[in-house]
């Protein structure tokens, strides 16, 4: 009995030791940029009056609220299937 207590103290040992996988951290002024785009997204969908002077300056027929709305999808895509 003593061989085995000391053979399942070894094994949790080792669990103990195991470390969580490596994770990206995403950081820098691209990432940063991205998050304030989402941000705009996001209020100029809760508060579209409010935000409206805003969303509709426009240059070559592209508003301002489509570019956002393009490029929050293409953001959050990104950052979901960042395999």
């Amino acid at each position: 009995m003593p061989r085995r207590k000391a053979k399942v103290e070894e094994v949790m040992n080792e669990v103990a030791e195991v470390r969580p996988a490596d994770t990206k951290v995403m950081a820098g002024k691209w990432v940063t940029m991205g998050w304030v785009l989402l941000l705009i997204g996001g209020l100029a969908h809760m508060l579209p009056e409010q935000m409206a002077p805003v969303l509709k300056y426009a240059a070559f027929g592209v508003t301002v609220q489509m570019a956002v709305g393009v490029v929050s999808v293409v953001l959050a895509l990104y950052y979901l299937l960042e395999d």
